[in-house]
């Protein structure tokens, strides 16, 4: 399978998941424990190695289905997998490490961030475009 380009949404939205990121980092190395920072900079990975795993089994997903092929079983595979493996990592990061948890939610929800910061930019560039 040849490589597809990313969408532009996708292209902003993991663009301003990883900016969202630095700020987030740089806030929270400045103004909170080392133990806060650490939490964010792990939930902010998770969160954003999740979502281009997520963009991955898509694409896969419908290339096999444009081939004729349904897919189903295997993106629910590789979903239930990620997210198993996810939930073991986070695990290990609460048990093991001294990281905080809740800069550990404030990381993860980075790419939720990012989306809502991507629509509202994609929209407000809209909007600007017809007025002109």
């Amino acid at each position: 399978m040849a490589r597809q380009a990313r969408r532009p949404l996708q292209k902003k939205i993991e663009l301003a998941s990883w900016v969202i990121l630095a700020i987030l980092l740089c806030l929270s190395g400045i103004f909170a424990s080392a133990d806060f920072t650490l939490g964010i900079l792990a939930g902010g990975l998770i969160s954003i190695l999740n979502f281009y795993g997520l963009s991955r089994g898509l694409k896969t997903a419908f290339a096999s289905m444009a081939e004729g092929g349904t897919g189903k079983a295997g993106v629910l595979f590789k979903y239930l997998l990620r997210l198993a493996i996810t939930g073991i990592i986070l695990y290990i990061m609460l048990v093991k490490t001294t990281a905080d948890i809740f800069g550990l939610v404030i990381g993860l929800g980075t790419v939720v961030l990012g989306i809502i910061f991507s629509v509202i930019m994609t929209v407000i560039d809209k909007s600007y475009l017809e007025e002109v």
